[in-house]
């Protein structure tokens, strides 16, 4: 009997450290009200309402960062040198409208690396699993962690756990999106090497190796017909900016 006993706690036990365990990656919104959470399917952070808003992506640090009292998770942004290694935050187009730019976004502490149309990034076999937005149209933005170390926690509602690691916040404006887009799609994930590299991928130096669970990610839909009206008029500038890149 006290061996069952045992067991069960141990299983138990086990459990409850997967349940409250803190992802290597996260996305997150700011708390607003414009901010709420889709338990099931999507099961993710949406933001609606504003056409304008604040995203959050959270990296745990390495055991021996300074700073780094309570490291946490399978992955450590520290360990290929956090001050030269970078992220990668993908937004793609819900729902599938075909290879076409279908939307004009602004994010302040970000750059644009890449678009492309599939399952992001399409050159990486190890690329993000498929999830029910892919494949579509999509743009990869590069950034850093680069940041103090503080106290992180989990983002999905009723797990608590915390640890140190790093924060970085985005300022997104959507300018404009295509008719046929209701939302946007928000991933995170980081790669082997110290940044990514599309045009050598023929060793796992520059994989995939490390991305936000889907419980951890984020999207944003269509906000309400007041503020779908300056998007629209912000389709004449998408339209221009289109015909740019085809000249």
């Amino acid at each position: 009997m006290k061996l069952l006993q045992l067991l069960l706690i141990s299983i138990f036990s086990t459990c409850a450290v997967t349940v409250n365990a803190l992802p290597s990656l996260q996305l997150g919104g700011d708390g607003s009200a414009n901010w709420n959470y889709s338990g099931g399917t999507p099961d993710t952070w949406v933001v609606s309402g504003t056409n304008t808003f604040e995203l959050f992506a959270y990296a745990n640090c390495e055991s021996g960062a300074t700073g780094c009292t309570n490291p946490k998770g399978s992955f450590a942004w520290d360990s290929a040198g956090a001050s030269s290694r970078y992220a990668y935050l993908t937004v793609a187009t819900m729902p599938d409208i075909g290879n076409i730019d279908g939307f004009d976004i602004s994010i302040s502490g970000a750059s644009l690396v890449s678009s492309g149309y599939g399952t992001p990034p399409v050159q990486d076999p190890n690329s993000i699993a498929s999830h029910s937005i892919f494949d579509t149209y999509f743009e990869i933005y590069e950034f850093q962690f680069d940041g103090a170390i503080s106290t992180i926690g989990n983002t999905e509602p009723g797990n608590t756990d915390t640890g140190s690691g790093y924060t970085e916040s985005f300022d997104i404006t959507i300018n404009s999106i295509l008719e046929d887009v209701v939302g946007l799609h928000f991933d995170l994930f980081t790669v082997t090497g110290a940044q990514w590299d599309p045009t050598n991928l023929t060793t796992n130096k520059f994989l995939v190796n490390s991305v936000a669970p889907y419980s951890h990610d984020a999207e944003w839909t269509i906000p309400e017909p007041g503020i779908l009206a300056l998007l629209g008029a912000g389709l004449i500038g998408l339209s221009l900016r289109k015909l740019m890149k085809t000249s």
